[in-house]
C-alpha cells in the first residue's frame, strides 16, 4: 500500500496513519484497563503479535529478517529506546495518572528530538522548522492544558512523583528512539523486517518487567470487549508500524516525531467519543495549527 501514493503525499500521510493508530491504542488501554486487561499484558501481545503477523508478510515479500550482529543490535536497541520502554510508560501513565498528562507529554518529543539532532550536528537550524515545530506544540498544549488544569487543579499533589517522572521521561526516549533508527538504520536493509525485528524485539524486553509486576503473560480473556481490544490493538500494531518504518526511512528525526502531535489529537477524540469528556472552542484552531506546523516542517525536509 506504501508504495501506491505519491512520493511527496506519503510522509504527511504516513504521520497522521502511524498517529492515529498509535493513538488509538494507547485510549484501548485504557478501556482493557477497566475491563480487567493488565496494560504490560496487552502492550507484549500487541507488539509480540503485531511482529510475527509483520515478519510472516516479510517472508512472503522475500524480505526475510537478517539476524547478523548488526540488527540483532538495532532491534534491541531500537526497541527499548522508542518502543518497549516509551509505550509501556505511556500505557502505565493512561492507567493512572491519566490521559491527559499522559497526552501533554508527546508534544514534547519533537521538540527533544529536534534539540538532540542540533546537539549531535545531524541537523541544522531552520527557522521554517522551529516555527512549524513551535505551532505543533502550541495547538497540542492547546488541546491538553485545559483539560489538565481542570482535572488536577486540586489533586495534583496526590499523584505519584513516580507516576510523573514516568510519565515526562516518554519523550525524551522517543527522541532517542527517534535519532537512533535512523543513523542505526543497516545499509539496503527494508522497512518491513526491520519493523518486525523490532516488534519482537520489544515483546522480549517487555518479559521482566511482566515477570517483576506479577502480569500475566496470557491474560484471560473472559468478555467480548476483552477480546475486541486485544485483538484490535495487535492489528493497529501491525498495520500501524508498517507505516511507523517506512516513514522513517524517508523522512529526517524531526519530521517523523510530529507522530506525537496526532497521537494527542487522537486522544484527545477518544477522551470525547468513549470517555465522556467534552469537546470545546478551541480544539478546531489547535488542530489547524498543528497541521500547519506540520506543512511548515515539510517544508524542509530534504
Amino acid at each position: 500500500m506504501p508504495g501506491l501514493l505519491q512520493p511527496h503525499l506519503r510522509p504527511p500521510l504516513y504521520v497522521l496513519i502511524f498517529g492515529v493508530l498509535f493513538g488509538t491504542t494507547i485510549s484501548m488501554a485504557k478501556v482493557g484497563a477497566d475491563n480487567g486487561i493488565s496494560p504490560l499484558s496487552l502492550v507484549f501481545w500487541q507488539m509480540f503479535a503485531g511482529g510475527l503477523l509483520m515478519a510472516l508478510t516479510a517472508h512472503l515479500k522475500g524480505q526475510p529478517l537478517k539476524f547478523d550482529p548488526q540488527h540483532l543490535r538495532y532491534y534491541f536497541i531500537a526497541g527499548i529506546l522508542g518502543n518497549a520502554l516509551p509505550t509501556t510508560f505511556a500505557f502505565l501513565s493512561s492507567v493512572n495518572v491519566g490521559a491527559a498528562i499522559t497526552g501533554l507529554v508527546y508534544p514534547l518529543s519533537p521538540i527533544f528530538t529536534y534539540a538532540f539532532s542540533l546537539i549531535i550536528r545531524i541537523d541544522q537550524p531552520n527557522s521554517k522548522k522551529i516555527m512549524g515545530m513551535l505551532l505543533g506544540l502550541i495547538g497540542a498544549l492547546f488541546i491538553v492544558l485545559p483539560p489538565l488544569r481542570t482535572t488536577y487543579t486540586s489533586n495534583f499533589s496526590d499523584l505519584s512523583m513516580m507516576w510523573l517522572l514516568l510519565a515526562f521521561s516518554i519523550p525524551i526516549f522517543l527522541a532517542f528512539g527517534n535519532i537512533y533508527r535512523s543513523l542505526g538504520w543497516p545499509k539496503g536493509s527494508a522497512s518491513l523486517p526491520l519493523a518486525a525485528g523490532m516488534l519482537l524485539a520489544t515483546s522480549i524486553l517487555l518479559l521482566p518487567a511482566l515477570f517483576i509486576t506479577g502480569a500475566p503473560i496470557i491474560p484471560q480473556l473472559s468478555s467480548n470487549i476483552q477480546i475486541a481490544i486485544l485483538g484490535g490493538n495487535i492489528m493497529m500494531s501491525y498495520v500501524g508500524f508498517i507505516f511507523y518504518f517506512e516513514l522513517q526511512r524517508i523522512a529526517d528525526p524531526v519530521y517523523f516525531s510530529q507522530v506525537s502531535y496526532f497521537i494527542t489529537i487522537t486522544t484527545l477524540f477518544f477522551g470525547y467519543l468513549v470517555f465522556g469528556e467534552s469537546f470545546e472552542w478551541y480544539i478546531l484552531p489547535s488542530i489547524i495549527l498543528i497541521f500547519t506546523g506540520l506543512y511548515l516542517v515539510s517544508r524542509t525536509k530534504k
